[in-house]
């Protein structure tokens, strides 16, 4: 009887760990139990971090204002950082239009400095510098 005791504890013992894992982080960072609301916080500070962009600032300031960036593409000209400031899914790829515009592009020339930012100066700096990546 004393095996099958312990074999009983052990898999009761599981299931309660089983079960305190599908309840793990239904507090959220807001209370309301949303696994998005972290991810939501995190849009929100990159719009406001990205505010403070101007022409000319280093790589390392840009990282230091705003973190690091949810996506990078490198091009023979230089390189873009894309940070997310709008909420929604992440489904989808980068290419697509509707996930491309929950995305600010920050673009970068090849000595790391800012030349610019958003989709607009992105969509021309591709059609004037090319899309060579490397």
């Amino acid at each position: 009887m004393r095996i099958s005791q312990k074999y009983l504890t052990i898999g009761c013992l599981s299931c309660l760990i089983i079960l305190a894992g599908c309840f793990k982080g239904s507090g959220g960072s807001r209370g309301g139990g949303s696994p998005f609301a972290e991810a939501d916080d995190a849009v929100d500070q990159n719009a406001e971090n990205l505010m403070g962009l101007s022409i000319g600032m280093t790589k390392g300031q840009v990282s230091n204002l705003a973190g690091v960036a949810n996506y990078l593409e490198g091009y023979d000209w230089g390189s873009v950082w894309f940070y997310k400031i709008r909420k929604g899914g992440n489904e989808g790829v980068l290419s697509d239009k509707d996930v491309e515009k929950k995305y600010m592009p920050v673009v970068f020339d090849n000595t790391d400095r800012v030349m610019g930012y958003g989709s607009k100066f992105y969509d021309q700096t591709l059609s004037d510098l090319g899309t060579g990546q490397f």
